[in-house]
């Protein structure tokens, strides 16, 4: 389960050793092929085991996997302090030499790498015996390693693709439990309306679709949504037969005929369900259903079958089936969650009967339903739990208030049967992705773009075909949600009505981290007892946790040496806790942001292996921090942020010599003008500056920026009435050309300053943009407009331009699918004919003068927009009657 992250990862390690910028490396690459050459040929082993049958049981293929990823773990620990070490060395030599002194190491070093590479693989046993330069018996000894590990990977990958080949068949059960439907209960709360149009859907004319797939989460309810549809009275009239098939991971097409026609024709019940002659089966349900309309349920469909179609009569024949995954070549209709009302009323009646709650338990009851999030199989179970508690306030707040109440840890183990197989079952890829999700707090939506950084971070992401790392994690998160529906994803980023959810359910958390931590994955601390040993990676959902004795003490003495990773994700703490003192040195992942430090720990600043650092501090950053030479994520903010008279803050200019950063988000700092022809060729996005570090200057060094966020504030003590809050920004589309994303915010605009809007600031190459506080004119949108043939999306907040008109001319924004404008004074939107030819969606809110939107319908739209208004005027939404013949208009208001 773990090895192919472990493979992944030291193919990482050793292309980084080959790549090493700034440092000798020893070993060199040459030594280290091998290795690499044999986890290429592992990895491809490894994803052998995607393409083997649901029904295939894998428990020694897993326990060999368990192997494999210990080896490859043993092997990084003894690689990876050894870089450690020669690196330290290397940065503390360069710094407290002269640059003569340093250039004299460097040529040192430079030929033992070459005596190394030239010799060791041909040194006698004794030679090497005869040689006693510490380094070099170091050095020779991890060579000794590196060859046998290559060996015993070597045979163990033979093993693994024997294995596979042997791998046993699950027994099938059977056929009279298949066919056994009496003990599913078809009552059901909830899912009204997507019961209505299931039964609408299966009850169409001859010759429409004849197959529905019900497809959800596990446990989420499509087996009794299935059962209700199945005994609905107008079902039963409508189809002269009807059978119901259980089909699970392991269901032969001929079983499945067997089990269809012991339904239809009793006569041969018997017969089917001891044998079958499989040639006949095909012509006996021909023959008995011919001319007669059919309805078949295939509950828990796993792996769906086509040729089914091919063996079933033409025409009248219905499949209903229910999956856990997405169904191709067929119709699907998503069975949702419960909202709020339904859960309520669902748990409510499983512990108490029709009457629901008693008032005193009532606002508990909620509270333990809400913590549900909707799942029926949830809800129930912690039901069936608390029937056989104590009904007391006291039992019952315990419930509700405490995350690890034994109520709910009960439930989440006994679920936990049903959903394992969904996660021991995904391809190899997003089985490591899935796994690293147990981080997550529970009941708290992911952040796609830190979870990327991570995951990068952590060596765990390599290039795949000509996809680039962010479409490779956006397609796993694709699959994931719309394929597994292991992920709740109800996201829409522009929409104001769309729920913007993106998380993992509570009880999929559970699994992952039981199934992390037991692997030694990734442990998520809960209580100062928690056994740690050998753990990967470590996490807290609660932050003061590092500031126990007893955990500083467990995590120092027994996993520091070897943790890659610490996440501190609980809710904001702002005192500091000892994480930077714990002796960690291999560390690859350091997510501090919720923690505030008083001053950024120099500690910090050794280890040398770190690729993501996140902190909270005002104070200033170290010039040690280009230590830090491999970091591809920095992320520090201020805990308050605070203006000063003279001089702006600005990190080091050291950072310029970081070249493997790929994400600077500085607030409250600014990027240094370089002091030589340092570039920063990976950096692609840049969060939180100012126009300061806009200078043309530093701009040509960053040449492959995608995305750029300039936050600008308006000093209150600058009685300037001549500010321009854009100047200085004249060069963004001469250096940025390939900037996709620009995003412009003025804190606490001042709206005295209609400032003109240099046009050079638009890179014909920018997607989205967005703009706040500007207080432009609206006619310089036009301008802006024309220049951007590419933007799809347009987001102008709090005022980013002014004026009670805005007359959107035709040839402005044809690409353009989404425009949000907020918080202006705009009495009147017009869009003249023929404007806007591609939008999807126009959302209005927070504009209070605003009285009518003149949009008139342009036959050649492809498809009908949305007008949203939120919290607009009475006037405008009244106005909105007009459009809602040619457009969808949607309207909220508080008042």
């Amino acid at each position: 389960m773990a090895a192919y992250g472990a493979v992944i990862s030291l193919k990482n390690t050793i292309r980084f050793i080959k790549e090493a910028p700034r440092i000798l490396m020893i070993p060199s690459a040459h030594i280290l092929q091998p290795a690499y050459d044999a986890m290429v040929l592992l990895q491809k082993a490894l994803l052998q085991l995607d393409s083997t049958g649901y029904s295939k049981i894998r428990t020694k293929v897993n326990a060999l996997d368990e192997r494999i990823k210990h080896t490859i773990w043993e092997f990084e620990d003894l690689l990876e302090p050894h870089l450690y070490e020669q690196i330290l060395s290397q940065l503390q030599g360069s710094s407290s030499a002269s640059e003569t002194d340093h250039l004299s190491f460097s040529v040192v070093v430079q030929s033992l790498q070459q005596r190394v590479d030239r010799f060791l693989p041909a040194l006698s046993a004794r030679d090497r015996s005869r040689f006693r330069l510490p380094f070099f018996v170091t050095l020779l000894s991890l060579y000794e390693s590196i060859q046998q590990f290559v060996s015993r990977v070597r045979v163990m990958t033979v093993e693994y693709i024997i294995e596979l080949q042997n791998m046993p068949e699950e027994e099938g059960e059977p056929i009279f439990s298949r066919i056994d439907f009496g003990g599913i209960n078809s009552k059901m709360v909830g899912l009204s309306d997507e019961f209505e149009e299931a039964r609408v859907s299966l009850l169409a004319k001859d010759g429409d679709e004849c197959c529905l797939a019900l497809t959800g989460m596990a446990g989420v309810g499509k087996t009794t949504l299935a059962k209700k549809v199945f005994d609905d009275p107008l079902i039963q009239t409508h189809f002269e037969h009807r059978a119901w098939v259980r089909v699970g991971r392991k269901c032969e097409l001929n079983e499945t005929l067997r089990c269809i026609l012991a339904q239809v024709d009793p006569n041969t019940r018997d017969q089917m369900v001891i044998q079958g002659d499989d040639e006949k089966l095909a012509g006996l349900l021909d023959e008995r259903l011919k001319d007669k309309k059919c309805l078949i349920v295939l509950d828990d469909v796993w792996k769906w079958d086509t040729r089914l179609l091919d063996n079933l009569p033409k025409g009248k024949v219905r499949i209903f089936l229910t999956s856990r995954f997405k169904i191709e070549d067929s119709p699907n209709q998503e069975v949702r969650m419960l909202n709020e009302e339904e859960s309520k009323k669902l748990l409510g009646e499983k512990v108490f009967g029709e009457e629901g709650f008693p008032s005193c338990l009532k606002k508990l009851g909620e509270k333990i339903s809400e913590k549900c999030e909707g799942l029926p199989l949830m809800l129930v179970t912690v039901a069936e739990l608390l029937s056989k508690e104590d009904k007391s306030l006291e039992c019952w707040t315990e419930v509700a208030e405490k995350q690890h109440n034994s109520v709910f840890v009960d439930a989440y183990d006994q679920i936990s049967e049903v959903l394992f197989p969904s996660y021991d079952y995904l391809p190899q890829c997003l089985k490591m992705f899935f796994l690293y999700m147990g981080s997550c707090p529970p009941y708290c939506d992911l952040q796609i773009s830190d979870l990327f950084h991570r995951l990068r971070a952590e060596g765990f992401l390599e290039p795949i075909g000509n996809k680039t790392l962010e479409e490779f994690v956006a397609q796993c998160m694709g699959n994931l949600a719309t394929w597994h529906h292991l992920v709740i994803y109800q996201f829409n980023a522009h929409s104001w009505f769309s729920k913007k959810e993106c998380r993992v359910h509570s009880c999929w958390q559970h699994v992952c981290k039981k199934e992390a931590s037991k692997i030694k994955f990734l442990h998520v601390l809960q209580s100062c007892d928690d056994d740690v040993k050998d753990q990967r990676r470590l996490c807290t959902h609660c932050n003061s946790l590092f500031a126990f004795k007893q955990v500083y003490n467990s995590i120092k003495s027994t996993c520091a040496s070897t943790v890659r990773s610490l996440l501190c994700l609980g809710p904001y703490h702002q005192y500091p806790v000892p994480i930077h003192a714990m002796n960690f040195k291999l560390l690859r992942v350091l997510d501090a942001f919720n923690v505030r430090f008083y001053h950024i720990p120099l500690d910090i600043m050794k280890l040398v292996n770190l690729n993501y650092l996140a902190l909270t501090c005002n104070g200033e950053l170290p010039i040690s921090i280009s230590n830090l030479f491999h970091l591809q994520s920095l992320t520090i903010y201020p805990h308050v942020n605070i203006k000063k008279r003279g001089a702006p803050l600005y990190v080091p200019v050291e950072i310029w010599d970081m070249k493997e950063l790929h994400h600077i988000h500085i607030f409250g700092r600014d990027l240094p003008t370089p002091r030589s022809d340092a570039t920063l060729d990976k950096l692609s996005s840049l969060f939180g500056v100012s126009s300061k570090s806009c200078i043309r200057e530093n701009l040509k060094r960053i040449p492959h920026l995608k995305s750029l966020e300039i936050m600008m504030e308006l000093k209150p003590y600058d009685d300037d009435d001549d500010i321009n809050p854009l100047s200085g920004l004249a060069y963004i589309a001469k250096e940025l050309h390939k900037l996709f994303i620009l995003t412009y915010k003025v804190m606490n605009p001042d709206m005295k300053h209609g400032c003109m809007v240099p046009l050079s600031m638009f890179p014909s190459s920018l997607t989205k943009l967005n703009l706040s506080g500007l207080g432009c004119l609206w006619k310089h949108m036009n301008d802006i407009g024309s220049l951007l043939p590419n933007l799809k999306s347009l987001e102008l907040t709090h005022y980013a331009f002014q004026g009670p008109e805005w007359n959107i001319e035709v040839g402005c924004f044809l690409k353009l699918k989404t425009l949000i404008i907020e918080d202006t004074d705009l009495v009147r939107l017009r869009l003249q004919h023929g404007s806007l030819p591609s939008l999807d969606l126009l959302s209005i809110r927070h504009c209070y003068k605003l009285q009518q939107v003149d949009w008139t319908c342009d036959p050649s739209m492809v498809t009908k927009p949305t007008i949203e208004l939120v919290e607009c005027s009475p006037s405008v939404v009244a106005f909105s009657e007009k459009l809602r013949p040619h457009f969808k208009v949607r309207c909220h208001s508080s008042f």
